[in-house]
Formats: structure tokens, sequence, C-alpha cells
């Protein structure tokens, strides 16, 4: 049996486009509907939060940019293609890991990145590399950054202090706050500058398309919208503190503070694009693309509709694959019973005592939370476990809402942070590290992650575990662990009693996470 050719037709060009574009519509909302819950969040984040606005506005404009070539578009004749429909079914179970996971930037990713796969799968590569931008521009819809929060600030941190050093101003740094003469600053996230990257990564990614045909010329441009808000950040920052302090703290330190900046960022990106439009290498391609679109009626392979009919029934089934196994799953695993946590008012020589370090950590979602502070002769310890049942988002042990710190002015601040190697037995083999401060007191924090029987202080490694878990279905509980205590003049006195305390302590704080997890 011979496969079938593609049929000649004698239809205007763009005719023949009718039937494929219904099917593409169709597939698309069939596509936005099993992943409801998925497109629903990116949704919420541009509503919710300032700094992803912008999402509104991505697929507005990448259609825009796709009419912009319907002339040439239309001499292009859509062919299924069986390869991006491999991409599309990669795509699928990527998401299904991120979503066991709980890493919901990752799952948005990939339904996003489903779209111009589908695209692809029923219209054909060749359409598909003919508007490759504007289907790679829909990626910037994704709301991702806030892994970034932290080098940024401490960018951001570091210029500001040198610069006003290099322009003698005295500076006392702790962290991420330091002092000059006239007041106390802090570089806090909305210091960051991640908003100001952002928007000028997506106005750069859309100003090197329009402005230049050469590949190199776009990169480049990208790279300094990059590059160039990072440095006039930590420029902006500056300027902000030698303002406050040339008017003894009268200027820059309320809602102007905000303005200045967004009135600094907008002069920036207005150099940034005026410095570009001397390469300017627009037209050349939109000219030849119109010359390559016919005019009159033209013989067109068409492929027959029946095949394309089946590549997108094949791709809807393969979308909905994964999340119907995760939703089996769900069933099969989830646990009603309400969690217990405990600890003993004794564990060795340590005896539970009332409260005096005052940390407060936050764990929204957790099923049960445990904490307690331990006396040992002159040695203090406090210990902190939050433990999630039925992990799901917003309720996980791996989570940027949990914070050690509730973020009170009155609270403890967070001055740095690093990892530890232990080698205690039945303790992690590292934890992250805090050193905290509040007035004159000092406050050292070990935390890791238990997800079953296995402990972390990896997030990577932890959401990996997590996703484990779920998909082999032996389980969906993890816990997020504090161990602190204070210390007066170098961190190494509380390493020693946080080393001394876990070494007692450690089997009855799994034995503890073994009976929640347990309780059914």
């Amino acid at each position: 049996m011979q496969r079938a050719a593609p049929l000649l037709t004698s239809r205007p060009p763009g005719r023949h486009w009718r039937g494929y574009l219904t099917l593409l519509i169709v597939a698309l909302v069939v596509l936005v509907w099993i992943y409801r819950e998925t497109a629903w969040s990116l949704v919420a984040l541009w509503q919710r939060s300032e700094t992803y606005a912008h999402g509104f506005m991505i697929y507005p404009v990448s259609l825009y940019l796709i009419w912009r070539e319907r002339r040439y578009l239309g001499s292009i004749t859509p062919c299924p293609s069986a390869l991006a429909l491999a991409v599309f079914a990669a795509l699928g179970l990527g998401w299904m890991v991120a979503q066991s996971a709980g890493v919901q930037v990752v799952a948005q990713y990939m339904f996003v990145a489903m779209i111009p796969a589908l695209t692809a799968a029923i219209l054909g590569l060749r359409l598909a590399r003919a508007i490759a931008f504007p289907l790679a521009f829909t990626l910037l819809a994704v709301p991702f950054g806030e892994i970034f929060i932290m080098p940024l600030i401490n960018f951001t941190a570091d210029f500001t202090v040198l610069a006003l050093q290099l322009t003698g101003i005295p500076v006392f740094r702790e962290g991420n706050h330091f002092t000059i003469p006239s007041g106390n600053w802090s570089v806090v996230e909305a210091c960051s500058g991640l908003r100001y990257l952002i928007a000028s990564l997506t106005l750069g990614c859309l100003y090197a398309y329009l402005t230049y045909r050469s590949r190199l010329r776009q990169l480049v441009f990208i790279a300094l919208s990059i590059v160039v808000p990072i440095i006039a950040n930590g420029l902006r920052a500056y300027l902000i503190v030698l303002l406050g302090h040339l008017s003894n703290m009268r200027l820059a330190v309320g809602v102007d503070h905000l303005i200045y900046g967004w009135l600094f960022f907008g002069l920036v990106m207005l150099v940034l694009f005026w410095a570009g439009s001397y390469w300017r290498e627009d037209g050349p391609v939109t000219a030849k693309r119109k010359a390559a679109a016919p005019n009159g009626t033209a013989r067109i392979a068409v492929v027959p509709p029946r095949r394309t009919a089946v590549i997108a029934v094949a791709a809807l089934a393969i979308a909905w694959a994964p999340h119907a196994y995760l939703h089996l799953l769900e069933r099969q695993t989830f646990n009603p019973a309400p969690a217990a946590l405990a600890l003993p008012q004794a564990i060795g020589p340590w005896t539970a005592v009332s409260p005096v370090a005052e940390l407060r950590p936050s764990s929204p979602g957790a099923a049960s939370t445990v904490m307690q502070e331990y006396r040992s002769g002159d040695r203090v310890v406090g210990i902190y476990i939050a433990f999630f049942r039925n992990q799901h988002q917003g309720a996980e042990a791996v989570s940027s809402r949990n914070l050690l710190v509730d973020g009170n002015r009155r609270s403890w601040s967070v001055t740095g942070e690093s990892m530890r190697n232990l080698a205690l037995a039945n303790a992690p083999g590292s934890v992250r590290q805090s050193r905290l401060l509040r007035g004159t007191r000092y406050l050292l924090a070990w935390q890791w992650y238990w997800l079953g029987d296995a402990q972390t202080a990896n997030a990577y490694r932890a959401k990996w575990l997590q996703a484990k878990q779920r998909l082999l279905g032996t389980g969906n509980d993890g816990a997020n662990i504090v161990v602190f205590a204070p210390y007066d003049t170098h961190p190494s006195q509380a390493v020693s009693t946080m080393e001394s305390f876990l070494a007692d302590a450690a089997p009855t704080i799994r034995q503890s996470l073994q009976q929640a997890g347990e309780q059914r």
C-alpha cells in the first residue's frame, strides 16, 4: 500500500488556510482547557504582581507580529509534523515531572512551550520557522526571575557600598543592611532591580527582532538589554542613597524613592534604544518575503485534511495523558488523616524551656508545626519543624513562601547565608546556614528538608525527591526543619551547641516525622 501523495489544487494562496486555522484554534482551546489550572496560575500572577503584569501583552504582541507576515505565510502550505508532535509529547512529560515536584515556574514553561509545539505539529516546521520569534516570544509570558532576586540584591548592595566608599562616604555594612553618617539603608527585594531587568529584556527582545536582521546583532542587543539594567540599577541605588544623604534624609526616602527609580530606568532604556538605532538594518527580509509571496493563483500541494486531523487528535490525547496520570496518583496517595507532630520535654541532657530566641519561622499550608527550645547547662538551642501532608502548590516543604523570619521590622534579619557540611550520624550531610541579627543579638540557624526517609539541604534535590515520591506513588509528605542557637561573638559558639544537640536529637526528630507520616 502506497502513502497518498499530497493533493494539488489551483485555489488562490491563503484559501487552503481556513481549515487548518480552524483546526489549530480548536486544538489550542482544548489544550488550554486541559491545562486550565496551569494557565490560570499564569493569569493570577499577571494580575497579582506588577513585575509580571507585562504578561497580558505578550500574546497580543505575538499575534500582531504573526499578522505582519500574513502575506508571506499565505504562500506556505501547512504540513503536519511528526517531529513537532514528539517535541510536544516531551513537553507534556516535562510538565508532569514539574507538576509532581511542585515547581510551578517549570510547569508553566512546559505549558507555554506546548502552544508553539502544537502549532508546529499541525501547521508544520516550515511555517514554525517563519514565525519562530513570535512563537518564542510567548515564553516571556512566564513569570520568571525570583531565583535571581538574591544575586541581584547582593550585586546592588556591593555596587552601592563600593560607590559610596569611592566618593568618600564612610559605610558600615552588615549583610544587605548598611549605615552611613546620615542614616540606615537596606537593599530589599523591591531594590533588586528584577522588575527593571524583566521589562528591559522583554522590550530588548522585541526591539532586536524589529530592528536587526543579523542574528549576531540581535543577540548582542539582547545581551545589552540584560547587562545594562543590572548595572543601571546599582547606579540608581547609589544615586538614591547619595540624594538622601545630601538632603539629610529628606529626599528619596518615601514614594519619591520609587518615582526616581522609574524615571531613571526610563532614561536608561531611551539611551539604550537610541544607541541601538545606529546599527538598525530592518527592511530587507520583509521586502524579500513580499516578493516571495505569489500574487495570482498557484498550484499548491495540500496535505489531506484527515492526516492533519489525526495529528491534532493525537496531540490532544498526548496532552491529556500526563494530566490524567497525575490525577490518578493523587487519588491513590491522598491521606485524609490530620497530621500531629510532637517533641519530648527532654532529649538526653537537653530539657525543654520557655522560648528566649523569639524566632518565628513561617510555613503557610503546613499540616502541623512544632517549635521548642532546649537548655543544657548554659547552652540554649531551638528546633522548628513544619510537616506538610499531601503537598500541593502553596503547601510544600520546599517553597519560597516558607520564611525563616516573618519579615517584621522588629524581627530578626538575615545577614548572610551559606552551605555547611555535617558529619553526624542520622543528620543531613549538609545544611543551609543563615546568620541572623536583631539589634545587638546574634543567631545562627541551620535549615534542611525531609522527604520520606531522605534528608537534604539542596532545594533542587528536594524537589526531585518530591517528584520521585509522587510519580512512583510512594507518598507525598515532606517537612522543613530548622535548628538554631544564639551566640555572643562568633558563630562557632552556636555551631558547637547545634552539633551537640543534633547528635542527641537526630533519632528523635526522625521518629517524630515518621510517626506523623504513618498517621492515617
